[in-house]
């Protein structure tokens, strides 16, 4: 039990308080159930959360691909059916090759004052792996040219214009496709 005593006023009143009240901090029983309401919440909120930013992730490795398959088949409209880097086993070839701009006669010049920066000189990140190297085969891309062994970003061949992302075959998107097969 507490006691206060009130002074304000001209007589003193003095008033009783059960114990613990006007207390601040947790009772015994209320840190509990504070800890087991926050964790139902994060329960349901953090698995949005991971799904909303894998969903994320997906769709940026989509327009990455999208992106220089685009360039892929850009060069290869410009430049007589040819792909960059036909038949070469050179990420530099491929690099260079998408870094160039065409003219008519299907060679290939530099883009611009040297300040203009195509998707060639710098292939971007793959998402997942974080790295822009591409791995060029001057064949068919097989499943372990582009198995998530994380020493390169994407995988291109050089004879059939295939471009994939070097990603685990575990990697599904929401319907179970796998993702480095896109």
């Amino acid at each position: 039990m507490g006691i206060s005593v009130n002074t304000e006023s001209s007589s003193a009143n003095l008033t009783v308080h059960p114990a613990g009240a006007g207390a601040s901090g947790f009772a015994p029983i209320e840190l509990p159930m504070a800890i087991t309401l926050l964790g139902i919440v994060a329960a349901a909120f953090v698995p949005r959360m991971l799904t909303s930013s894998e969903a994320f992730t997906q769709r940026e490795l989509l327009q990455k691909v999208h992106l220089v398959r685009g360039q892929i088949e850009h060069f290869r409209q410009t430049h007589n059916n040819c792909l960059p880097g036909e038949g070469r086993n050179s990420a530099e070839k491929f690099l260079r090759d998408l870094s160039s701009a065409s003219v008519r006669s299907g060679r290939s010049t530099s883009i611009g004052n040297g300040n203009d920066i195509s998707i060639g000189e710098f292939l971007p990140l793959n998402p997942y792996t974080q790295r822009s190297e591409v791995l060029v085969i001057p064949d068919r891309l097989k499943p372990h040219h582009y198995s998530g062994d994380g020493r390169h970003g994407w995988a291109y061949s050089s004879t059939t214009g295939e471009f994939r992302a070097n990603l685990s075959p575990m990697i599904t998107d929401r319907s179970g496709r796998k993702m480095h097969q896109l």
